[in-house]
């Protein structure tokens, strides 16, 4: 027996501009997957793209503790990202699920 939940159509749900469906739950899993799939490949390029800089700014001097910091706090930064990410998503589906059990009843 299909779930009553996701017996309708997503796109006829998408679509409806009364806005009585909530389609949230059925993207939020998608989204996260893309902010997944993003956040790492980002935090990389820009940990290198960071280090590439700092090695052209200090081309005469030793660098030491810039690299220490750029290899070390930029995944830590990635890593928060994810975090919150996670977080407002969360966040977000308790909010519609707190609006689906508060709405009246027909």
């Amino acid at each position: 027996m299909p779930n009553s939940e996701y017996s309708t159509s997503f796109f006829k749900d998408l679509f409806d501009f009364k806005l009585r469906k909530y389609i949230t739950r059925r993207v939020a899993s998608a989204v996260y997957l893309g902010y997944l799939i993003i956040i790492p490949i980002s935090t990389l390029v820009l940990t290198y793209a960071a280090f590439d800089y700092a090695r052209h700014l200090y081309l005469d001097r030793n660098f030491h503790w810039q690299l220490l910091a750029i290899w070390v706090v930029g995944p830590f930064i990635g890593l928060f990202v994810l975090i919150y990410t996670r977080i407002l998503i969360e966040l977000n589906i308790a909010v519609v699920n707190i609006a689906e059990n508060t709405e009246p009843k027909a």
